[in-house]
């Protein structure tokens, strides 16, 4: 349950925050009993840091280990309900083939989903850590360096995060163009793949080299852009992680120069100089591991674009095969003559339990195929033998009606009369030949070369 995950959730982060603590402390607690020359006080904080260090590795171990069950279970879940989306209905031929809006949703579904996943558990335990960690220490950094010393480092931690702000804005843009760019050069490689043997009997090979390294310079081309804007916020990035630790020296120094420590002797000095320096370096680490989140957080807004773009995109098209227009139906049925179709099954909504191919005529069958297709209006069409069972009259008006709808046919046909209905007659066969074969192929490679 929630509430039984957010408590174990704290228990586990000052637990861990304690181990960290107390480690933190040993180098002060070194420099206290190697002062004093006490064998037996340092025999035993040996054993102690031993200990400790055993107890902060085995729970920093655990973190990684839950960091990787997270990543496998919110790829899962995450796949999954994209998969449901994908599958449904037609989705999937529709984005994939219709569809000109979203580049590579296969990309989207398994690439971007995994490195979503991959950088979010990543970020997860120092996201759930961090409150428990920052509250701590600034109790911790307000006792040993006053109202002064947690004030400049949150006030550090703001002027850092503007700036890192600043300079992720252009990097999420830049960044989904290249993941777009990605999957378009995997894309042509896997053409080539599938397709290796027909552009071999063509003799495609130089072309498609030079459409495959067209694709590879725009990749690399925007790639190098990219690497241009993180520049900037890796330099801010560093900047920012080094002089942390000055600052940190910084606020130890004002009560040292105030003469609050004078009465203490060098070994005591040292060891509270060393106590002091861990609290303040460790809250600025803390605000730094934060800032470094600065270019996940880019990567997984890039992300997260391109996967939530593909989810409203399914979506659309989810609801969208789904809403039937009842009256286009009837309208394209008249069309193609077969109104009384609707009155021999009993309407739209009727399901009948007898086979259309018996019950249909041949050419009732064809006419059907063509409200179909005036009902889903595609661009293109390629028809085979689609009007052979017509009357050359009903030929003429289903080729005008596709003509009216916006349809550029490709037909194949043994009727004369096509030639009237054709702009282009690409090919005529007065017989079928190897003769005949080979002088296709030949258009054909000749018509890819040029």
């Amino acid at each position: 349950p929630p509430k039984t995950a957010r408590l174990g959730t704290s228990l586990y982060s000052t637990t861990i925050q304690l181990v960290i603590y107390q480690v933190g402390l040993i180098p002060s607690q070194f420099y206290e009993v190697l002062s004093e020359k006490n064998y037996g006080k340092l025999k035993n904080l040996v054993l102690f840091a031993v200990m400790l260090i055993l107890i902060n590795s085995t729970l920093k171990s655990l973190d990684q280990y839950i960091s990787s069950l997270l990543y496998v279970s919110w790829r899962k879940s995450l796949t999954e309900e994209l998969h449901s989306t994908y599958f449904n209905g037609h989705v999937y031929y529709t984005l994939n083939v219709l569809c000109k809006d979203i580049d590579n949703p296969d990309q989207r579904i398994s690439q971007d989903v995994e490195r979503l996943c991959k950088q979010m558990s990543t970020m997860a335990s120092r996201l759930l850590i961090s409150p428990f960690t920052v509250t701590y220490y600034t109790y911790q950094c307000f006792n040993s360096a006053g109202w002064i010393g947690f004030v400049s480092i949150f006030g550090y931690f703001v002027v850092g995060s503007i700036i890192n702000k600043i300079l992720i804005g252009p990097i999420v843009s830049m960044l989904v163009e290249q993941e777009k760019l990605e999957g378009d050069f995997r894309f042509k490689h896997m053409q080539i793949r599938v397709n290796a043997e027909s552009a071999a009997f063509y003799r495609a090979g130089k072309v498609e080299h030079m459409r495959t390294d067209r694709r590879l310079q725009m990749l690399l081309s925007t790639q190098r852009s990219l690497m241009n804007k993180e520049l900037w916020l890796y330099i801010g990035v560093n900047t920012f992680d080094y002089l942390g630790s000055i600052l940190s020296y910084i606020l130890i120094a004002i009560p040292i120069f105030a003469g609050d420590y004078d009465g203490l002797t060098p070994g005591e000095l040292s060891a509270l100089v060393s106590k002091n320096a861990f609290v303040c370096i460790y809250l600025i680490n803390c605000f730094t591991q934060l800032i470094d989140l600065s270019t996940t957080v880019s990567d997984v807004a890039g992300y997260t674009h391109r996967i939530g773009e593909l989810r409203e995109v399914m979506a659309y098209i989810a609801k969208k095969q789904w809403s039937i227009d009842d009256e286009r139906i009837l309208k394209y049925l008249e069309l193609v003559g077969l109104s009384n179709l609707l009155t021999r099954i009993g309407g739209l909504d009727t399901k009948v339990d007898w086979s259309w191919y018996d019950v249909l005529s041949p050419g009732e069958m064809q006419r059907l195929c063509f409200a179909r297709l005036f009902y889903l209006q595609p661009k293109y069409a390629v028809l085979d033998e689609a009007t052979s069972a017509l009357t050359e009259e009903a030929e003429g008006q289903l080729y005008k009606a596709c003509k009216q709808l916006g349809i550029s046919l490709i037909s194949l046909g043994h009727r004369s009369t096509l030639k009237k209905v054709m702009i282009y007659d690409l090919f005529t066969f007065t017989k079928t030949t190897w003769q005949t074969l080979l002088y296709v192929t030949r258009l054909k490679k000749n018509f890819v070369q040029s």
